[in-house]
């Protein structure tokens, strides 16, 4: 059982980019972390994939990135995004009547129209900016916490320095 469970570390080590550079493993994350706070709801894997491939992230790095955001947490996401971009737009978010039985009606989503085009670019404002703090931050952060743990790793007794 051992045998097989230090099998499965090795092998999870090898999938995830461990054994990548401490700046490598960031950006891949962060490259995911960023695109999960990005406005492109729905295309998120997509562009995970396209940005690892484009710059030799570690896809699955990547790809476990953009998990953050997810159904669970978009519900708070969302609005705290969308009064983020009101802030940082100024236009004012208007009060949208609908009834839960009528969420299906085309004809009640014709009538709110108006109402939708400040919603949706109030989100898409707070959401890009989210996303570009995440990017950093989590760069900068996980740079940081790798680098101590392989270093704390180095200096521990009875491991080898390289």
């Amino acid at each position: 059982m051992r045998r097989i469970s230090e099998r499965f570390r090795r092998r999870l080590a090898e999938v995830t980019g461990a054994g990548e550079s401490a700046s490598r493993l960031a950006a891949a994350w962060a490259v995911g972390l960023a695109i999960a706070f990005s406005p492109f709801l729905g295309a998120q894997t997509l562009l995970a994939l396209a940005i690892a491939i484009a710059f030799r992230l570690n896809k699955i790095d990547t790809l476990l990135g953009t998990l953050v955001v997810n159904p669970w947490t978009l519900a708070v996401y969302f609005p705290a995004a969308t009064l983020l971009g009101q802030r940082l737009t100024g236009i004012p978010l208007p009060a949208l009547d609908v009834e839960p039985a009528s969420l299906l009606s085309l004809e009640v989503w014709r009538a709110q129209a108006a109402g939708l085009r400040p919603l949706l670019l109030c989100w898409l404002a707070g959401a890009s900016a989210t996303a570009a703090v995440v990017g950093v931050v989590a760069y900068l952060a996980i740079r940081r916490a790798v680098v101590l743990h392989r270093r704390r790793l180095t200096s521990a007794p009875g491991t080898a320095s390289s």
